[in-house]
Parts: C-alpha cells; structure tokens; sequence
C-alpha cells in the first residue's frame, strides 16, 4: 500500500506541474447509478458517492486530498454544493478520508467518522501494523476539531444504517440507504453482488475483516457500492 501510494503521489505531482494538464480539475458530471445515489467522478483514490436525503445530501468518501478541488467543483456545477450536510468516512485511509476536511471547510458539513480511527488520525492511538503505522505516520488525513463520531455523536442521517465492520481498520462503517449498501474497504465484490475478503495484507485485523464480511452478507440489498471496484447488482 505504502508502494502504491508512493507513486500515485508522484504522479499526480508531476501531472500538476505540466502546463499542458491545466484543465486537470474538469471532470464529468456525476455518474447517477440505478440505485438512487451518485458516483463521484472527479475523485481520485477510492470510489465516492453522494447519497440523496430528504432537503439535503451526504458525500461519502470523498477521495485523497489532490482531488478536493475536483469533487467541490463537481458538486458545485451540479448545483447541490451548498446542499452538502453531511460527509461520510467508511474510514480512516488517505484514498477515502484525504479530500474530506477540503470539503467539509468548504461546505460547513458535518464530517463523521469511527472513533477508533478518529483516534488514529489524532494520534490518540497508534495504527494496529506496522505497514499502518508507517502509512499513517507519512499520509494522515486531517479532520476537524469538530469532527462527530458515527458510534457516539447524535445527528447522523436518520435515513442511513450505519453497520460497524472494524478489521481493515478498528473503525471501519459500512453504510446501509435504501437497498443500496456502501461497504467502504470492508468487503470486495463479486460480478454476481456477492462480497468477498479484502486484500489481507492491507487489513488491520484479517481475522475480525472477515466476520465484518460474513455480517454484511446478511443485509439484505439490491445493490453494492464498493470503494473499489464497480457498483454492482446482487443477483437473486
């Protein structure tokens, strides 16, 4: 994972310094899915998502921190940026969390997240690996001294489940509208809908990954959102 984003940074690095890149931040409009929500298209990192809400909209996972700029651009010539209460962390990774203080200091949302990892963030405690501890240490995202916690804090959206799934990371959520679930790193999914285990060696904790796997097999849903991967239909 260090790898990986190592040279995803440098590449967007080298990206921005070109001249010939200047209209980077275009993006094309929101991908609106089948199952009621939008896909972010000017992310970079993990797959984001606005879900609709009664007189206002939750961002989930807006992406790594060089695309901020896109996804407040793209929720603004969509015309529902000042309409932006609320945003979602599945969890703590920079691919998910980096943009979301960005947007959460443009918008004036409300930025929730698991308080384990709200821990890791802050420095109150320290990543469960070593890989963690290293990846955390050079790419921390930042979040709001404001920040509310999902298992603690009143005022989360009453129209979204939000089912614990720690083992990736100790505070990992994943997130249940409608028929649709949003299942954040907690789980791949198949071409049929059906999940599997995420990549053991960026877990947390393998073993408890994969009873939060088993967990969301039980929800019953229409609809899979990942945060990589494609949106994908359960077949029945």
């Amino acid at each position: 994972m260090l790898v990986i984003l190592l040279e995803q940074c440098e590449q967007k690095k080298a990206e921005l310094a070109s001249a010939k890149l200047a209209n980077i931040w275009d993006c094309s409009p929101m991908r609106e899915l089948k199952c009621g929500a939008l896909q972010l298209q000017g992310s970079f990192g993990a797959n984001g998502y606005v879900i609709p809400l009664e007189n206002s909209y939750a961002v989930v996972d807006p992406g790594m921190w060089f695309g901020a700029k896109a996804v407040i651009t793209e929720l603004a010539t969509a015309g529902i940026l000042g309409s932006v209460e609320h945003i979602l962390l599945t969890h703590y990774d920079l691919d998910h969390a980096g943009a979301a203080q960005a947007l959460a200091t443009e918008t004036g949302a409300t930025l929730w997240i698991g308080q384990a990892d709200a821990d890791i963030l802050t420095g109150r405690r320290p990543a469960g690996t070593f890989v963690r501890r290293i990846t955390s240490s050079l790419f921390r995202p930042k979040i709001p001294e404001d920040t509310a916690y999902i298992d603690k804090d009143p005022g989360f959206p009453a129209t979204i489940a939000a089912v614990p799934t720690p083992g990736h990371t100790p505070g990992h959520f994943a997130f249940v509208w409608e028929r649709t679930l949003l299942c954040g790193d907690s789980a791949r999914v198949n071409a049929d809908g059906t999940l599997r285990d995420f990549m053991h060696a960026l877990n947390t904790d393998s073993q408890q990954a994969r009873v939060s796997r088993q967990q969301l097999t039980t929800v019953d849903v229409d609809w899979v959102c990942p945060g990589h991967g494609k949106v994908t239909q359960r077949r029945r």
